[in-house]
């Protein structure tokens, strides 16, 4: 073999080994250096975990998680969390925290669910007032109702009776269901538990005595009051003849102000005919056998017609 091939090629293969030695300490001293790569061995969830249950030993697990990622209310031995309640389903491979349990001692089952000060009612829905079926534990509703207002005249009026409540159970259900297949439809339930307040646990029990609470849904992360102060029938219904009446009395007023804009019609009065008077009179005069009509006129009225017929009479006769 020719020894001018042989050593530029001896040559580059002992420069590339030398530049992959110097790179792969290279990045053993940067991951080093870097301490987000450090691994600490933390309690994860082997099985998913569903609000109330207890944690079994067989429940979880350890695994090495990221350093920069470990939360100060993580777990590091499965002692620390075997009995605990869960509050807040963990999903298979979750890191367990603190946040998801309830307090050292509580009993499983809804009751771990209830802070204190809270209350868990039930109320029975179908599918209209249960949102189609389509509730969670975990969603989060408002409770809306149709009641008589106070003025009679306005009819009934649907109005928000509580907001923002979490559903922490559907049927008996405290967990997400799981997947299903498409072809298959979810089965519907006949009761919701809500997360309340213990007035707010009244005012739903009153609710539901009285007419047909309907659940609505709202985002989660929607913590905002509601800003309707509600509807009315009469609200409904006259809602454009408002208005339409407020634009004509708009246009009256603006008439008033502004004062008359055409001239008053001037009304025509017909003479007053006054009857004719006749002032003369038709006088028949015979004379010799002769009968002949005569007009007399008289000039102070129809006694003066009078006069002269008679004095025509007289004449005649003589």
């Amino acid at each position: 073999m020719n020894l001018k091939t042989v050593i530029p090629l001896v040559v580059a293969l002992a420069l590339a080994v030398v530049a992959a030695k110097l790179g792969k300490d290279i990045m053993s001293k940067g991951s080093s250096s870097n301490p987000g790569t450090n691994t600490m061995k933390l309690v994860v969830a082997k099985e998913p975990l569903l609000p109330g249950s207890p944690i079994r030993e067989s429940d979880i697990t350890l695994r090495d998680m990221p350093a920069d990622s470990l939360s100060q209310s993580a777990f590091h031995t499965p002692a620390e969390v075997i009995g605990r309640v869960v509050i807040s389903e963990i999903a298979k491979g979750q890191l367990v925290v603190d946040s998801f349990l309830a307090p050292k001692g509580a009993t499983g089952g809804a009751q771990a669910m209830v802070p204190e000060g809270m209350r868990a009612i039930t109320l029975e829905v179908n599918e209209f007032s249960g949102v189609a079926g389509l509730l969670i534990p975990g969603s989060h509703v408002d409770l809306v109702q149709t009641i008589q207002s106070k003025d009679d005249k306005a009819g009934p009026m649907a109005k928000t009776l509580v907001e923002n409540l979490k559903v922490i159970a559907v049927g008996r259900r405290l967990g997400n269901p799981p997947q299903a297949s498409a072809d298959v439809e979810p089965a519907m339930v006949r009761s919701v538990t809500l997360l309340a307040t213990a007035d707010q646990a009244v005012a739903i029990d009153l609710a539901s005595h009285v007419g047909s609470p309907r659940l609505v849904l709202r985002n989660t992360s929607d913590e905002k009051p509601a800003s309707s102060k509600g509807v009315t029938v009469a609200e409904l219904r006259g809602a454009q003849e408002t208005s339409e009446s407020q634009k004509v009395t708009d246009m009256m007023a603006q008439l008033l102000l502004s004062g008359p804009t055409t001239r008053p019609t001037e009304t025509k009065v017909d003479p007053v005919v006054k009857p004719v008077v006749k002032n003369y009179r038709e006088v028949e005069v015979i004379r010799a056998g002769t009968s002949s009509n005569v007009r007399v006129t008289a000039a102070k009225g129809p006694e003066s017609i009078s006069d002269t017929s008679d004095k025509l009479l007289d004449d005649s006769d003589d």
